[in-house]
């Protein structure tokens, strides 16, 4: 597996014992496209290539809180590779014990015809695959109806290397949507459409019996990213 250490920071406090949800979402995006530095298959390399990957979801559990003042461990593989989709599993550890695990879900985009493309064979060969339990398996959350509750416009600080709104930003926004006081131990956030700089969205909520779901959508409610965030 490919390991990484991150030290956290002040920013990613949500307490003074604990960092947010979406520090830790912030190290497995990471950790990912690092890896693809590592085996040769970087971001640039990609762009010259005309295809970048794209998040299609994340799925988290959290064991325990993830605590702040303490190094954060982070170890990744790729489950598998098939057609235009690759899965991916990552580990989060503190003093050697696993705080929370993740899968993600990721497809290789044409960015010239702006299409899924099947992941080329000169690519995936440059991966070694691991073995992961069946939570290492990637499933969309069902899409709902919810409420309005308020709307945010996607900002400057908010748009990544592909020029949308970056996957852990999207799922930030979700998650301010959550009471503050709300710990969840699972989460699954699932990526539809691209939202741009500037794009105005609804942010809807719904609460359910052991969590609540959100998405956002525009005024003719398509939505572009929902997110499943429960207690177990």
């Amino acid at each position: 597996m490919f390991c990484l250490n991150y030290e956290t920071r002040y920013g990613d406090f949500k307490t003074r014992e604990t960092i947010k949800p979406a520090s830790v979402m912030d190290f497995i995006q990471d950790i990912a496209t690092r890896h693809s530095e590592e085996v040769g298959y970087g971001m640039n390399k990609l762009k010259e290539m005309g295809i970048a990957w794209l998040m299609q979801g994340i799925k988290i559990h959290f064991d325990s809180p993830v605590k702040t003042f303490t190094t954060v461990s982070a170890s990744t593989a790729v489950k598998n590779m098939k057609g235009v989709i690759s899965e991916r599993g990552t580990f989060i550890s503190q003093d050697e014990k696993i705080v929370a695990k993740a899968v993600t879900a990721w497809f290789m985009l044409d960015t010239n015809r702006m299409r899924p493309i099947r992941i080329p064979a000169e690519i995936a060969e440059k991966y070694d695959t691991y073995e992961f339990d069946e939570f290492f398996s990637y499933k969309k959350p069902e899409l709902l109806e919810a409420e309005k509750k308020y709307s945010i416009v996607v900002r400057n600080r908010e748009i990544d290397t592909n020029n949308h709104l970056n996957n852990q930003k999207s799922a930030e926004i979700l998650m301010d949507a959550l009471p503050f006081d709300f710990d969840f131990t699972d989460m699954n956030v699932f990526y539809k459409k691209a939202a741009y700089l500037g794009d105005e969205l609804e942010v809807c909520s719904l609460e359910m019996e052991n969590g609540y779901y959100v998405h956002l959508q525009n005024n003719q409610k398509e939505i572009y990213v929902a997110g499943v965030f429960t207690k177990g």
